[in-house]
C-alpha cells in the first residue's frame, strides 16, 4: 500500500496492489447436482484505492475500491471451463480504528 501525500488535514489518500488468491467453495446443492464439483482457488491481481477521513486521532471513515483480476472457476468440468479472465469490483465504505 502506498500513502499519497495531500495537503488536505485529515485526509489520507493511499492506493494499492498485489497478488493474492480467491476460493471458490461450491454450496452442497451444486454439489448434489454434480459429485465433480469440489473446491477451487485461483490466483488474482489485486488493485485500487481508497481515502481515509480522520475523524479523531483514532477513529474514521474509509471509502475504498479494491478490484480483483482473475481466470474464471471451471472446478475441473470441461462444460464450465470458459478459459477467459474476469474481474470482480469491491467498493466499499467503512469505520476503522488505529492503535
Amino acid at each position: 500500500m502506498a500513502h499519497i501525500p495531500v495537503n488536505a488535514r485529515g485526509v489520507r489518500p493511499y492506493a494499492l496492489a498485489g497478488a493474492g488468491a480467491l476460493v471458490f467453495n461450491p454450496t452442497d446443492d451444486a454439489k448434489t447436482i454434480n459429485a465433480g464439483i469440489d473446491r477451487q482457488a485461483k490466483a488474482t491481481f489485486v488493485y485500487g484505492g481508497g481515502v481515509n477521513f480522520d475523524v479523531t486521532h483514532n477513529f474514521g471513515v474509509r471509502a475504498e475500491y479494491r478490484g480483483l483480476v482473475y481466470k474464471a472457476p471451471d472446478f475441473k468440468l470441461e462444460q464450465l471451463n470458459l478459459d477467459k479472465v474476469t474481474h470482480l469490483a469491491q467498493p466499499s465504505v467503512g469505520l476503522f480504528f488505529r492503535f
